[in-house]
């Protein structure tokens, strides 16, 4: 395989691990008690091989603002020295000066106004796997048939998966 048929193949691969793992995780969750932790092992050839072990956290309790408004109301009301007032530009307006950049091609007003701050950013190009409708069914085909390697593709050594 060429690194661009392992990259959709592993694309695919990481999607159906990481839904199993998901749903794994969920299945312990409803086994395990908080504070439980739970060996996990295997056995070869009568040897007991021991992978790690599956802990279920117990519940830390901390604070946060869930309502930042009423924090503010209060603050404002009770100790008005402890607020920070920041002016905000209006998000409708600065929309319209992007848009008007966009058209113009430069960051000036339809009236031809310069205006600071605004200019443009060109994003970075990435890879994404894009598998076809029936691709699962390719998959397992080409997994069955031996040309997908799971060993290979994930570079376990020894035989292959």
């Amino acid at each position: 395989m060429d690194n661009i048929q392992k990259f959709m193949a592993a694309d695919m691969l990481s999607k159906k691990v990481s839904a199993l793992q998901k749903s794994l995780k969920a299945d312990a969750e409803t086994v395990l008690e908080p504070g439980d932790r739970k060996s996990v092992s295997f056995d070869l050839d009568g040897e007991k091989v021991v992978l790690g072990a599956i802990t279920r956290t117990k519940p830390r309790t901390t604070w946060k603002v869930t309502d930042e408004g009423a924090l503010t109301k209060w603050i404002q009301e009770n100790h008005p020295d402890k607020i920070e007032m920041i002016p905000v530009p209006k998000e409708w307006f600065v929309k319209s000066l992007l848009d008007q950049a966009a058209a113009n091609g430069v960051s000036v007003t339809d009236d031809g106004e310069m205006v600071p701050g605004i200019d443009s950013v060109t994003g970075t190009s990435y890879a994404s796997a894009k598998p076809e409708k029936d691709a699962d069914e390719k998959l397992a085909r080409l997994v069955a048939g031996g040309v997908i390697q799971t060993a290979e593709l994930l570079m376990i050594e020894g035989e292959a998966a």
